[in-house]
């Protein structure tokens, strides 16, 4: 089998080019899409990923690959999958570790890393050299064909009460839906049911989520590419939900090439953690083309209104912090409170942004976050309207206390998260000119906003 290592050299870079995002994993050169096999192995995190390694535009699609010890600090590695060495389409699917050898196919000391991609028919690509190197599995035949006449996205959980694998793929048999298939071994395949809904399009995700943290109540949230989810119940055969519409991750749900698409979670992820990250389609370069959404953890809470899925930045990016600010009882009048202490520095555009708002002691009408290119116009990027208690016209959870937004801003990535993660926006934002970061600040309108707490970090690069 023809070793991918050393196909397509990418091109010399610093990750430092005007756009491209500091933070946020983008691909050395050529064009991504959406995050393919997430999975963790004995310490690292791979991320595999859509890939078209010649041009800036989709076009014939390979496995990319990138590794990770702490999902911030990210190293390119040859490319995974590769058309002429590995057989079917190579479109979008997921990943798990059998670190039970249920497939019998352990050796050299590595538990087989399995991923399973295809159209119109799944097929499966084994590692045993921790998810470096693939060969097909069992020749490269095709494990399960869902009905319909088209079919893609397969992704693999384990059912350990009924002792399988389940996989979930998309199909358009009458419709949007997916198919239910398991397996003792990875190998062998049957169809167990199928979960049919208008909105449930393209990379269905399940995950097994604790509710409020109870490992006793396990509920099963699947989710289709823009984000919209159910939660329910997994009997080993079929999905069922109490719910009659969906919910989505984030508060901007989109197509193909949005701000969100195709977000997937790792697999065999260190004590039970939930981890998410989509594709970005906005953000664009001279050498590369699309990004991924900084990682998110999330969780499955109960509130008044229901059960919802929370998300928050990983812990972890804690390692790329530096020069912290943090200052109490910030008063945010009309002419505006910069957040970078130096927006003149290289790295000023890297920020971690914490607020927390009293309302109660505020008498301005909106509190607005812009940027300010040099030489340019101020754009607003986030509005908090103090009066409706909406931010970006999206309403809020009421909450007893100062209300809290978090901000990360990186180059033109943003992502935004309140109320406790319920509310999230990932977005590409055209944020900075090509010679310079735009100057970034917090400005009232219509009055005074009285910030309870003001956390600004600087952002390290997650690169060299």
């Amino acid at each position: 089998m023809t070793a991918t290592t050393d196909l397509f050299p990418y091109p010399a870079t610093d990750h430092r080019e005007p756009r491209r995002g500091r933070f946020h994993f983008s691909p050395q050169a050529g064009w991504m899409n959406d995050p393919n096999g997430l999975v963790h192995y004995r310490g690292t995190y791979h991320l595999y990923f859509q890939h078209n390694p010649h041009s800036l535009e989709w076009d014939t699609m390979h496995w990319g690959h990138a590794t990770s010890p702490d999902l911030v600090h990210w190293t390119q590695q040859p490319i995974a999958l590769h058309p002429d060495v590995h057989p079917g389409a190579l479109f979008s699917g997921g990943g798990v570790v059998d670190v039970a050898n249920t497939s019998g196919l352990a050796t050299g000391g590595h538990d087989p890393v399995v991923v399973f991609t295809g159209t119109d028919g799944v097929r499966g690509m084994v590692s045993l050299d921790g998810g470096y190197t693939f060969e097909p599995l069992d020749g490269g035949r095709v494990l399960a064909t869902p009905p319909g006449r088209e079919s893609r996205d397969p992704k693999v959980f384990r059912h350990e009460a009924s002792g399988r694998w389940v996989m979930v793929v998309w199909s358009d048999d009458g419709g949007n839906g997916v198919n239910f298939f398991g397996s003792p071994d990875l190998r062998g395949w049957t169809f167990l049911s199928r979960y049919a809904a208008d909105w449930l399009f393209e990379c269905p995700d399940v995950a097994v989520m604790p509710l409020d943290g109870d490992p006793d109540d396990l509920r099963y949230v699947l989710t289709s590419a823009s984000g919209a989810y159910l939660v329910g119940d997994f009997d080993g055969r079929r999905f069922v939900t109490t719910w009659d519409e969906p919910r989505h991750v984030t508060r901007n749900p989109g197509v193909a090439g949005s701000d969100y698409y195709a977000a997937q979670t790792f697999s065999n992820a260190p004590d039970g953690r939930v981890v998410s990250i989509a594709w970005q389609g906005g953000n664009r370069g001279p050498t590369w083309t699309g990004n991924m959404s900084f990682p998110v953890e999330q969780r499955l809470l109960r509130s008044a209104d229901g059960v919802h899925v929370h998300s928050e930045p990983v812990e972890e990016i804690a390692l790329l912090r530096r020069d912290t600010r943090v200052e109490h009882g910030v008063p945010v009048t009309g002419d505006g409170v910069p957040l970078a202490p130096d927006p003149a520095a290289p790295d000023a555009d890297g920020l971690d942004v914490e607020l927390a708002v009293d309302r109660a002691r505020s008498t301005a009408r909106r509190l607005v976050l812009e940027a300010v290119p040099p030489g340019g116009d101020a754009a607003t990027i986030l509005a908090y309207d103090l009066q409706e208690h909406a931010l970006d016209g999206r309403p809020l959870p009421e909450v007893v206390g100062a209300t809290t937004v978090r901000v990360l801003v990186d180059r033109d990535q943003l992502a935004v998260f309140a109320a406790g993660g319920r509310h999230y926006v990932a977005a590409n934002r055209a944020l900075d000119a090509p010679d310079r970061a735009a100057e970034l600040r917090l400005r009232a309108e219509d009055g005074e906003v009285a910030l309870e707490s003001l956390t600004v970090h600087r952002v390290d690069p997650a690169w060299g």
